[in-house]
């Protein structure tokens, strides 16, 4: 064997040896935050983990990215998870997404399905967080609704969700969106407040067109 292929062989090994070590101290990490983790999750930077009570869960192959370092945005603020005061609060998110500096903060329920991309400083919430009425202001989440973002949603930098959204697989919302209604599959909506721009199913037909006239 080669000295070029002993080398790579030890590089290998130790890249290897790596990956085990840090998975084993990110699932520590989220362990001792009363997280349930799968495997290979990847912790860029450290996370903000407000665990109340409730439970947080999140799948295999999840990347949380606290930083900006390698990031073609800035990203002002580690990713945060936090589950209020009630007892049945949950976070979950599904195997394969990906969360860069978002802060995501349940009351009640956020679920988050697989190979989702949520860019930097987004803002998901389940609930009003005080009362819209001035005599009911200084009451804390006194309305709560799910939020549901289903598989393969891709969320834009600076965009806000807010309750009861449910966000339908396959579907982008643009960069800065205020999301107050719930978006059907296979679509992108932008703007405040958040409204369908176009179909995917018609972006991808053009496509299509564009290649076959370019043939």
């Amino acid at each position: 064997m080669s000295p070029l292929n002993k080398a790579s062989n030890h590089y290998n090994i130790f890249d290897l040896l790596w990956k085990n070590v840090r998975d084993i101290y990110f699932r520590m990490y989220l362990k001792s935050k009363g997280v349930e983790s799968g495997n290979n999750v990847i912790l860029k930077g450290r996370p903000v983990i407000c665990r109340f009570t409730g439970i947080i869960r999140i799948g295999n192959n999840v990347i949380l990215r606290s930083h900006d370092y390698g990031y073609h945005t800035s990203i002002y603020a580690p990713v945060r998870l936090m589950t209020d005061t009630r007892e049945d609060a949950m976070i979950e998110i599904g195997d394969n997404t990906r969360i860069n500096g978002a802060s995501i903060h349940a009351t009640e329920k956020i679920i988050i399905g697989r190979n989702c991309l949520i860019a930097s400083n987004a803002t998901i919430i389940d609930s009003d967080g005080h009362g819209i009425i001035a005599s009911e202001r200084g009451s804390v989440n006194p309305v709560s609704s799910p939020v549901i973002i289903e598989d393969n949603v891709w969320i834009g930098m600076n965009t806000i969700i807010l309750k009861g959204v449910r966000i339908g697989m396959n579907s982008v919302i643009g960069a800065g969106s205020v999301v107050t209604k719930s978006i059907p599959p296979d679509c992108v909506a932008a703007g405040n407040p958040a409204r369908i721009i176009k179909n995917i199913d018609n972006i991808s037909e053009m496509i299509d067109e564009r290649s076959n006239t370019s043939r």
